[in-house]
């Protein structure tokens, strides 16, 4: 029996490394976790049907008590919702293992009701520690009249929490969020939603914040100004991530071999920045990027979450370089003003 046990805890062991990772999605990570593990011979098809039985006795249950409760009128979209909304659970809870080995341990060993029960109270403490997260952004906020900036830590956050409901609806799509952020297309990218894609967006948003605040109040003002006169706008109307704007001149100066704190660069320094982009190949753009960012973080001595936030926007910073140097004299890269201007705010 011993020896039997054994060997079976030998053959899942092999197993684990033909289990292909990018088949496994955070947005169905329960379901296409199961149907992986499956595929390798990690789960027999008699547990997964099991599991489907549990999910199916948990959704009647539920259906049950909404009848009883008369919260809403049960039809098969609300069926529907229920189930996404319990699988939204479990998913939360076997995502905490951060790894599908111990995700699929977990499925061998537990009964589904228990991994429900414990990933509505890891939603719980998700919602508590997203809300923490919504009053350190504002906490942190840059100082600005940008609209959607504004709008959306002020206002849009603060309403969908309000009707945020992690036991009947924890699966909801987060959309129309004005403010955007340096790489929204991150979050998208790990197909996140619910309070997961808040969490996601407000731990992005409060470390954008913290980048600007190692600059002058008076350094960014001028800058967004320069930048909405530039494309003729407001800096209450600007669509623009302002993180970006930010970094994008700090890099330049970086590059220039000025202090990086400061964000203001004449039109003759930005003149200079794109002559040199110019003559350079995409690889040594890569090179020059790596060595600016290197330098601007032993300039400004950002704590280590933002130092890794901004090494991980390395590529997006080569390829607006490689764009800049494309454009040719289309450039707007980088945002020009007259430090004069300085002395006026």
């Amino acid at each position: 029996m011993i020896q039997g046990t054994f060997t079976e805890r030998e053959r899942t062991r092999d197993r684990f490394p033909l289990i292909n990772r990018r088949n496994i999605h955070a947005s169905r990570y329960t379901q296409t976790l199961i149907a992986e593990a499956l595929r390798v011979g990690l789960l027999p098809i008699e547990l997964v049907d099991d599991v489907q039985m549990q999910i199916r006795g948990i959704l009647e249950d539920r259906l049950r008590e909404l009848r009883r409760t008369g919260t809403v009128t049960v039809d098969e979209i609300c069926a529907q919702t229920q189930l996404d909304a319990i699988f939204y659970s479990v998913d939360t809870y076997l995502l905490g293992f951060h790894d599908p080995m111990y995700a699929i341990n977990a499925v061998q060993a537990m009964c589904v009701e228990d991994m429900y029960r414990a990933g509505q109270r890891a939603l719980k403490s998700l919602v508590c520690e997203t809300v923490g997260l919504s009053v350190q952004a504002k906490k942190t906020r840059i100082t600005t009249d940008n609209t959607a900036y504004n709008t959306t830590l002020d206002e849009e956050i603060r309403a969908w929490l309000d009707c945020y409901d992690y036991r009947y609806s924890g699966h909801t799509v987060i959309r129309d969020l004005t403010y955007p952020l340096a790489d929204g297309a991150g979050i998208l990218r790990n197909n996140v939603h619910g309070i997961h894609f808040l969490r996601d967006y407000l731990t992005r948003c409060l470390t954008e914040n913290r980048f600007a605040a190692l600059f002058e109040p008076e350094e960014k003002a001028l800058l967004f100004s320069s930048y909405a006169a530039m494309h003729k706008t407001t800096t209450e109307d600007m669509q623009i991530n302002l993180f970006s704007v930010i970094i994008n001149n700090a890099l330049g100066a970086s590059i220039l071999g000025k202090y990086t704190g400061i964000l203001v660069l004449t039109e003759e320094e930005v003149g200079t920045l794109y002559a040199g982009l110019y003559r350079k190949t995409t690889r040594e753009i890569e090179h020059m990027t790596t060595e600016a960012i290197r330098t601007m973080t032993a300039d400004l001595k950002p704590d280590p979450v933002v130092t890794a936030y901004v090494n991980g926007h390395a590529k997006q910073l080569v390829s607006r370089l490689v764009s800049a140097r494309d454009a040719g004299e289309g450039a707007s890269l980088f945002v020009p003003s007259d430090p004069k201007e300085l002395f006026k705010l």
